[in-house]
């Protein structure tokens, strides 16, 4: 394992930690083991947690690095979307799960990103950094490391990346709108989520693209990020997700629930400028020919 050295280039005030942390978007648990093996210097000394750095000072330190791929590993399909030394974006097909949960242990988009990586010669931890519903297709984003793991989810917390969706719903909307609801967890099925007043604050936008007969199709910007948000929120207006059997019905000619991650806009680890991933949605959304 090599050792990185970084100039402090720009006046700071910060500690060692502090420093490390915002600078390489490092988990506390992270950032107490390197200070606990001596695995940062400055100015080639190794340093205590709590020095004062200053502009100037040289900063050399071992950054962790992953053992195994956290999952199984798989051969399986996989489509990328973009990829860096950091980051990777996939498309995720229907009627798979993101990563293992519960019985189900193999077959994931996760176990065949760790046989990606694997065929790559390469060894990351497998990193999801937000999930898709078992049915939904689309943009997946992983962070290849730990520091870019953290990068992201703090990014996604602070709503800094941009998630639109493609969907297509029951009956005509003939205008665009906002769904401003909070979302709760169903007090008899825990699997499912409810419009609950005392719930998590949800906001969704939704644009008007045309019409499918009877069905609209929409445009999704999550403005939060809750667990089946859309899909609570349209039925939640009377305009259920086609296909979709928990929140709606789902009826010939449609297989799954038609709802596709079609856009991520981020700021990739790393680097200074937002960038766009897209993804068209495939096979007509599942509708049987």
């Amino acid at each position: 394992m090599s050792w990185k050295t970084y100039t402090v280039k720009e006046p700071t005030e910060l500690t060692v930690s502090k420093y490390v942390k915002e600078r390489f978007s490092l988990s506390s648990r992270d950032i107490q083991m390197m200070f606990r093996k001596k695995r940062v210097k400055v100015n080639s000394r190794v340093a205590h947690s709590q020095r004062s750095l200053k502009k100037g000072d040289v900063l050399t330190l071992e950054l962790p690095q992953d053992k195994d791929y956290g999952v199984d590993v798989e051969k399986g399909p996989i489509t990328v979307l973009y990829e860096d030394a950091h980051t990777l974006v996939v498309d995720k097909a229907p009627f798979m799960l993101v990563h293992p949960a519960g019985q189900t242990k193999s077959g994931t988009l996760s176990n065949y990103v760790a046989g990606y990586y694997a065929k790559k010669g390469v060894v990351h931890k497998v990193r999801p950094v937000h999930r898709l519903d078992r049915d939904t297709s689309g943009c997946i984003l992983f962070g290849k490391t730990k520091e870019a793991q953290q990068y992201y989810t703090d990014e996604l917390q602070a709503g800094r990346i941009d998630r639109i969706y493609t969907g297509l719903v029951e009956g005509r909307i003939n205008s665009d709108g906002v769904v401003d609801a909070p979302i709760g967890v169903d007090p008899v099925f825990d699997n499912r989520r409810v419009i609950d007043e005392f719930g998590q604050p949800a906001q969704t936008e939704y644009t008007v693209l045309g019409h499918e007969g009877e069905h609209t199709l929409l445009k999704f910007k999550l403005l939060t990020g809750r667990t089946h948000q859309i899909r609570v929120h349209m039925e939640h207006i009377g305009h259920p997700i086609v296909g979709d059997a928990m929140y709606g019905t789902r009826n010939k000619p449609y297989t799954r629930q038609c709802l596709h991650a079609s856009e991520l806009t981020f700021v990739p680890y790393g680097k200074d400028e937002a960038m766009t991933v897209t993804c068209e949605v495939g096979d007509d959304f599942g509708r049987e020919k």
